[in-house]
C-alpha cells in the first residue's frame, strides 16, 4: 500500500471511531459540550452583572472605542 493513502485512511478510521463513540456514549457528549454550557453561563452572569451596574447608576466601560 502506498504511503499517501495511509493518512486519509487513518483520518477516516479515527473519524468513524469518534462518531460511534459519540453516538453510543451520552457521557462523552456531555463532556464535549460542557465548555459550551460553561461559557454560556459565564456570559449570562456577566450580562446580569452589567444590567445590575446599569440599574444602580454606574456606567460600564465599553472598551477603548470612543463615540464622536
Amino acid at each position: 500500500m502506498r504511503i499517501w493513502l495511509l493518512l486519509p485512511l487513518a483520518s477516516y478510521l479515527l473519524w468513524a471511531v469518534f462518531v460511534v463513540a459519540w453516538l453510543l456514549r451520552p457521557d462523552l457528549r456531555a463532556w464535549i459540550e460542557r465548555p459550551k454550557y460553561r461559557f454560556q453561563a459565564n456570559v449570562r452572569s456577566y450580562d446580569q452583572a452589567q444590567r445590575a451596574l446599569g440599574q444602580s447608576g454606574a456606567k460600564a466601560k465599553s472598551g477603548t472605542r470612543r463615540s464622536p
